[in-house]
């Protein structure tokens, strides 16, 4: 016959929240204790460990509990050896589940425990921890932010980033980093943050007062704080420098920095479609180093460089603030003359151009003798679009260079016109009078 209070007592173990195991202590014959014999367990501790009461009942702790271990022998022997409670956490590994365990005397030969599941708290624990690693030690500035700038929390990055201390940042608003240029669109960004989330440029301040360019994804979120907005902010300053490199590329000639062939056509059709608005002559002036090959050949390919940026360089001093001059590859060069009056004016830049560039020059205790032969043709004498005019310049440029280079020339239009997407005119030009 069962006891009624036995049964009174099994019904309130049940309903416990904790899982519940009386255990009676064994003992050797020096008196220590070397395993435990499980008297009672609850429902609870049913479900937290995965066995029946039927099991394990009359049964030694290291015979129906094999999980837990030498780490629980160690622990239950503390346990006896003291009146006070023990609290340890213990993992299921198999299972992957924590639990916190709390034991202590009954008597000289019985302990208690209670298991309470703690694999939630334990997994949120190490995930804000986590968390806040990976937040202090990320590559871009993290900042926590509430709705009216106030920033709440800042990492280690940004700290480094602004020259601020952590105290510092969090006594700021977003609003006091921000180049005060970028004011008005404050508003609109953080409105789209609070909607969508959003990923923005803009221009942040350190606290010496230097300026550098970043990339902000923003977005608000709930937390058990109240919802803020997490900016976490990238240092774009070199991505800038890469692009603006590449958009000089686009334009610019690497070697001699000066104008590539696109850069310059570009100006040169400009140019025609200005005269003949207005009724102006321009003139194109096309030359190249004569016998560079010879030159890249016999004194080498970095002399070769030091030759074409030499020719860059001296014929840019002597244009005018309206000319161009562009470098159309290899050892070619061109010039665009503007606003000319007459032959003077041509014959004027073209010897300036030759005296600059053709000289000797020095390199690596070599001397490189640099001249250049130039053709030039002019609008709208010579033709009316920018690829007659290039094409009437280079006929004109090797014809110096048939006679010897080292010197220039004008075009001399063909006998019958041509008509190769060109119109090649009759100059009718008086030399003596300068007239065009």
């Amino acid at each position: 016959m069962v006891d009624s209070k036995d049964n009174c007592c099994k019904m309130m173990y049940d309903a416990m929240l904790e899982g519940y195991a009386l255990l009676k202590i064994m003992k050797n014959a020096d008196n220590e204790p070397y395993d435990y014999s499980i008297i009672e367990i609850n429902k609870k501790f049913e479900a937290i460990v995965g066995v029946s009461r039927n099991e394990v009942i009359g049964k030694t702790v290291g015979q129906a509990l094999p999980e837990f271990g030498e780490s629980w022998f160690k622990i239950s022997k503390s346990v006896t050896q003291t009146e006070a409670m023990v609290q340890f956490e213990f993992c299921f590994e198999k299972i992957d589940r924590y639990f916190l365990i709390s034991a202590f005397n009954l008597s000289c030969d019985k302990i208690i425990i209670f298991i309470t599941e703690t694999t939630l708290q334990k997994k949120a624990k190490d995930a804000f921890r986590l968390h806040e690693i990976l937040f202090e030690n990320a590559q871009d500035i993290m900042l926590y932010i509430k709705f009216d700038g106030q920033i709440v929390n800042a990492n280690k990055r940004a700290c480094e980033q602004y020259g601020y201390t952590k105290q510092q940042l969090l006594s700021m608003r977003i609003q006091d980093i921000r180049h005060p240029s970028t004011v008005s669109e404050y508003e609109q960004q953080m409105q789209q943050a609070d909607n969508e989330g959003i990923v923005f440029e803009c221009i942040h301040v350190r606290s010496n007062g230097s300026s550098f360019p970043v990339e902000v994804s923003a977005k608000s979120t709930y937390t058990q704080d109240g919802r803020f907005r997490i900016h976490i902010i990238r240092d774009i300053t070199k991505r800038k420098e890469n692009e603006e490199k590449i958009a000089w590329l686009a334009k610019y000639d690497a070697l001699t920095g000066i104008p590539n062939r696109a850069n310059f056509i570009i100006h040169l059709e400009e140019e025609v479609q200005r005269s003949m608005r207005n009724g102006t002559h321009f003139a194109v002036m096309l030359f190249d180093v004569d016998k560079f090959k010879y030159i890249n050949d016999h004194y080498g390919h970095e002399t070769g460089d030091v030759v074409l940026r030499h020719v860059a360089q001296a014929a840019q001093k002597v244009l005018r603030a309206t000319d161009q001059i562009g470098r159309f590859g290899g050892d070619e060069f061109v010039v665009l003359q503007t606003g000319i009056k007459g032959y003077t004016d041509i014959d004027a830049l073209a010897k300036r151009i030759q005296t600059a560039v053709n000289e000797t020059i020095t390199h690596e205790a070599m001397q490189v003798s640099v001249k250049i032969s130039i053709g030039i043709s002019l609008f709208p004498e010579d033709a009316i679009d920018a690829n007659s005019l290039l094409h009437c310049a280079d006929k004109a440029m090797y014809q110096v260079k048939r006679n010897g280079g080292g010197a220039y020339c004008f075009f001399t239009p063909c006998n019958p016109p041509c008509t190769e997407n060109r119109l090649c005119l009759d100059k009718n030009v008086d030399m003596e009078n300068n007239e065009l």
